[in-house]
């Protein structure tokens, strides 16, 4: 058979094809647009979500640096530095008035419990202040996370609406035949526009898609200096003293003459094998021989250099005296060698101090020209051992009070173990 020639003559027929092929594209179009559009809507709540978390958590950020505020406002240094000059004064007085050594024992006894009461107060207070900072700290760095998250969450929403809005347009040009327009956002499941998020009672309004404000710089202070611990009363034994002239020093001999192997020694009976211990009673061993030290130095108690011609007319307690006296007249050794602020005495200003210490001004046969006066401290050190041999014979807590004045507050630590340290002190076999 033949083909039809009005079939030739008209081509195939593809009118039932395109006829399908318009409303399967137009399909396709729409779940485009709703599944843009709803994951727009979807990246929309997110983000309103994500700022009111950022408000809420600068909300409660705000109160806790309020709360730090507060806890520093009850820290009063100066109050507790008034208490603790109280209590000096108060033992001051009963030792002068003490007849006895129990009674001396009594006063610093005394004095360490109201020290004791000062520092448990501003611990206290510190620890509070410690933990207000830290909860603050942590709130901060969450704050910080949320308004990262809350930045990207309104970046990701902005996104969405720009791709639902593009295909809807797209939806809407195909349908009127190409021409294109804006179509209006729709609600529902369909195309959505970013709201901005509802503000809050406080604080700023979070947009998705705006820039959100940055969030706050930490305010916090440096954390404050924590105080000595408790102190426990001194219990001494009467019949332990320093022998300085013993041909086997004892530990605190040793200890004051800076002995590392002693003091390694002491370290290791007092904190055995436990590495916080340790490090403990390393600051503590040392704080004391430097308390001791600084207290030598105030009292003129020093070891002249033997190759200074001027004191070697002395004997070492002359020597000292003839240093009180240079000190009062405002020439004051530094403790390395030099005088404090670099003034120098005269001729007349020593003679002045020969004669203060007792001594004949006219019996000294070499005076220092200019240049060695400069150098009359080159080679001294203070002398602890000595110092403290004749100051607190007994190391008991009553005399190393008196010994110390106040650089006995910041060694409180030590004291509450001093009837363990002590009898090593007074050891010859470390």
């Amino acid at each position: 058979m033949g083909a039809d020639p009005d079939k030739l003559e008209r081509g195939p027929d593809t009118s039932s094809a395109g006829e399908s092929a318009a409303p399967e594209h137009a399909g396709s179009r729409r779940r485009l647009v709703e599944t843009r559009c709803g994951f727009a809507d979807m990246a929309r709540r997110e983000a309103d979500a994500a700022s009111t978390r950022a408000l809420e958590a600068r909300r409660r950020y705000d109160e806790r640096l309020q709360a730090v505020i507060r806890a520093e406002a009850t820290v009063d240094p100066v109050a507790a530095h008034a208490a603790k000059d109280e209590a000096h004064r108060a033992f001051r007085a009963a030792v002068a008035a003490a007849r006895g050594y129990q009674q001396v024992e009594s006063a610093a006894n005394s004095w360490l419990t109201e020290i004791n009461r000062v520092n448990a107060r501003v611990r206290a207070t510190e620890s509070a202040v410690r933990r207000e900072r830290d909860a603050a700290q942590a709130q901060q760095r969450e704050l910080t996370e949320l308004y990262e998250m809350a930045e990207s969450s309104a970046t990701m929403a902005a996104e969405a609406m720009r791709a639902c809005q593009a295909a809807q347009a797209a939806l809407e040009a195909e349908s009127s035949g190409g021409a294109e327009a804006e179509p209006p956002p729709a609600a529902g499941s369909g195309p959505v526009a970013v709201a901005e998020a509802p503000a809050p009672a406080a604080g700023p309004v979070v947009v998705p898609g705006a820039a959100l404000p940055p969030p706050p710089p930490a305010r916090l202070l440096a954390p404050a200096p924590v105080g000595p611990e408790p102190i426990d009363g001194d219990q001494p034994g009467d019949w332990l003293v320093i022998d300085i002239r013993s041909s086997q020093p004892q530990a605190v001999i040793r200890l004051m003459r800076r002995e590392g192997a002693v003091f390694a020694i002491l370290v290791d009976r007092l904190a055995a094998r436990d590495p916080a211990a340790r490090s403990c009673w390393q600051l503590l061993l040392s704080n004391f021989v430097d308390a001791v030290a600084a207290a030598a130095i105030e009292d003129a108690w020093l070891e002249f250099g033997k190759d200074v011609p001027f004191w070697s007319q002395f004997t070492p307690d002359e020597a000292r005296e003839v240093a009180r006296g240079l000190a009062a007249l405002g020439f004051r050794f530094d403790g390395f060698g030099s005088f404090v602020g670099g003034r120098i005495p005269s001729q007349r200003d020593l003679a002045l101090a020969v004669g203060a210490a007792g001594l004949l001004p006219v019996r000294i046969r070499r005076w220092p020209a200019p240049d060695e006066a400069a150098a009359l401290f080159s080679g001294a050190k203070p002398a602890g051992d000595a110092f403290i041999a004749a100051g607190a014979p007994a190391l008991t807590l009553g005399e190393l009070v008196r010994l110390l004045g106040r650089r006995a507050e910041p060694l409180a630590d030590i004291w509450n173990d001093w009837d363990r340290v002590r009898p090593l002190l007074f050891a010859t076999n470390l």
